[in-house]
């Protein structure tokens, strides 16, 4: 039995290297300080950030339909930030760079889990939401389209307010790929229409 645990440990060590080098190795097509697509492509940058009762637990899902298929962005809240400029707190969630076939798509749903606190400490009580959305956007070839930021509020009544945060999404862009140059985005935030 100790032999066959130390063999799972082994290859559990394994694996998570694998992952931790997988993740250190994302780089953003950045060529001359330029978000860069890919022939063919487009980029989007959206960010998505969450908040819960239990943030330590929490995760969230934001879900993308249109001509690349089915996408989804998944964040941690215990271990995702964006990065804010000055004293500015940095947000909880991630901000995606995402390449994208040409043509029409849509941000689907918003979707998001905490787990409960229990009576029962043996046992894990998860608290699933989803807000479904209907936010077109637009990518052509070549393109580059910031969508700026949604954000899940989790909680019984969980709900989605989505915000145009250029200055934090741009100086996270910066800090953590170099990205110096933003003249080739084109600011199209999700709520442009709406009535908020």
């Amino acid at each position: 039995m100790f032999k066959s645990f130390r063999s799972f440990k082994l290859i559990l060590s394994a694996i998570l290297v694998l992952l931790l080098s997988a993740c250190a190795n994302l780089q953003l097509p950045v060529v001359n300080g330029q978000l860069t697509p890919a022939a063919g492509q487009g980029l989007a940058i959206i960010g998505l950030t969450a908040q819960s009762f239990n943030n330590d637990s929490a995760s969230a899902n934001l879900v993308l339909q249109g001509p690349s298929g089915n996408i989804s962005l998944y964040t941690r809240l215990v271990t995702d930030f964006i990065r804010a400029p000055g004293d500015t707190p940095n947000a909880t969630g991630k901000l995606f760079v995402v390449p994208l076939l040409p043509g029409q798509y849509r941000v689907v749903a918003a979707e998001g889990q905490w787990r409960r606190d229990s009576a029962n400490l043996m046992m894990n009580m998860y608290q699933y939401v989803t807000v479904p959305l209907n936010l077109p956007f637009q990518v052509k070839a070549g393109e580059v389209v910031y969508l700026g930021d949604v954000h899940l509020n989790m909680n019984y009544d969980s709900s989605v307010n989505l915000n145009h945060d250029r200055a934090r999404d741009f100086f996270d862009l910066q800090a953590r790929h170099g990205v110096s140059n933003f003249n080739n985005i084109a600011i199209q935030p999700l709520n442009r229409g709406l009535s908020q």
